[in-house]
């Protein structure tokens, strides 16, 4: 970005130049991967263009482990972007270091949008990003080897007793969906509270037990970055992993129609806790007076209601944000998926949710997890260890 901006600032940038920053992960940061998102970008542009025709829209990817830090000294230098886009947890934690700027009119915004987003974005009344896309998490499975996709993860095990190759990753976010397949939510929201973590956890260790006895399974795979599922699935090594709707447009670009989607298996009494990606907007804090209008400009025509349906229909690869946007299942049966997904799985999990994240989401918080989780399914741990450092983990991020 300073590269780019080299020689401007705030000031004197071009006034019809809108400048927006976008994290790509580290593993992944590759010239393929920028160019299938500034793909998804030119889509976002044209429907801004229509109403701004003259201005110049520059988008510029930043590693994700470095792009905090990448963003406080551009915009020391006042280079910092007038948009960026990224998840929900990434633009919290640029509000709390000053990265971005609540939006104006708070309330004007926030009403197109559902209880669980507004939630999700509103500080102190102030509406801290603007939720753009939501991409739900499902199940990418190859048609050709499965028929009919598992409805519970009971089916999953049989499954990959009959020679189907599953893949499933150690990370938290990605595999706490079996959490829900296997009832143990309520317990781990309730670990908020620290008065209850002493008291017997029985569906956490049910929940350890079946990943513990799944990496046991002769064709159960566990893999410890989400990319490597996706590798795997297009290189025909698995036959079924779990991803969420962006990467199912990456997949798709190899597979085809050899792709399928499907929602993420339940349990026999209760929901797989898909955990959905949300991106939203937030306001960087280094615009001038017009780039800061055509920032809002930009944000209002893709989270108004045409706009959102216009941009979710034409690539299926997310679910629109606005509340007002209704996406027909009977359209497709990927967006089937997806609304399945978001409504009947993630949202039945309102209540628990905000706890779940208050214990896990920290910046020490999911690394600590994830360890425990790999160190689980490589054999290294015992179920009873795993259960002892997931009940006893602190939502300071410590243990």
């Amino acid at each position: 970005m300073t590269m780019l901006l080299s020689g401007c600032s705030s000031a004197n940038k071009p006034a019809q130049t809108l400048y927006i920053a976008y994290p790509i992960a580290d593993n992944e940061f590759t010239q393929t991967t920028k160019e299938r998102t500034e793909k998804q970008f030119r889509l976002f542009n044209q429907q801004f263009l229509k109403t701004n025709p003259n201005t110049r829209v520059v988008t510029v990817a930043y590693k994700l482990n470095t792009m905090k830090r990448q963003i406080k000294e551009d915009s020391e230098l006042n280079l910092g972007p007038d948009l960026i886009l990224s998840t929900n947890t990434h633009l919290q934690s640029f509000y709390l270091d000053s990265l971005i700027s609540a939006f104006p009119n708070s309330s004007q915004w926030t009403q197109q949008y559902g209880d669980v987003l507004k939630n999700l974005s509103i500080v102190d009344d102030k509406l801290i990003f603007a939720p753009f896309v939501i991409f739900p998490q499902v199940s990418c499975y190859n048609n050709k080897t499965i028929k009919q996709p598992p409805k519970t993860i009971q089916e999953l095990v049989k499954l990959g007793a009959s020679g189907i190759r599953i893949g499933l990753s150690t990370k938290t976010y990605e595999i706490q969906w079996t959490a829900g397949s296997t009832g143990a939510i309520p317990e781990i929201s309730s670990l908020v509270n620290k008065k209850n973590q002493n008291k017997p956890k029985p569906k956490i260790k049910e929940w350890i037990t079946w990943l513990r006895q799944a990496a046991l399974y002769q064709n159960i795979f566990f893999y410890s970055q989400q990319s490597e599922l996706v590798n795997e699935l297009t290189a025909n090594n698995l036959d079924w992993i779990t991803c969420n709707s962006f990467e199912a447009l990456e997949i798709r670009e190899t597979m085809g129609e050899q792709l399928s989607i499907a929602p993420l298996p339940d349990g026999v009494q209760t929901k797989a806790f898909a955990t959905p990606t949300i991106f939203a907007f937030g306001l960087g804090t280094d615009s001038s007076p017009s780039q800061r209008a055509l920032a809002l400009s930009y944000v209002r025509s893709l989270t108004n209601p045409v706009g959102q349906r216009q941009v979710s229909l034409r690539t299926e690869g997310y679910l629109p944000a606005n509340k007002a946007v209704d996406i027909p299942n009977q359209s497709s049966r990927t967006l089937k998926a997806y609304n399945d997904s978001w409504n009947d799985q993630s949202l039945s999990y309102i209540k628990q949710w905000p706890m779940i994240t208050q214990y896990l989401a920290t910046e020490q918080g999911y690394p600590a997890i994830d360890k425990v989780l790999t160190e689980l399914s490589s054999g290294i741990i015992s179920v009873d260890e795993a259960v002892k450092a997931f009940t006893n983990h602190d939502s300071k991020g410590k243990q």
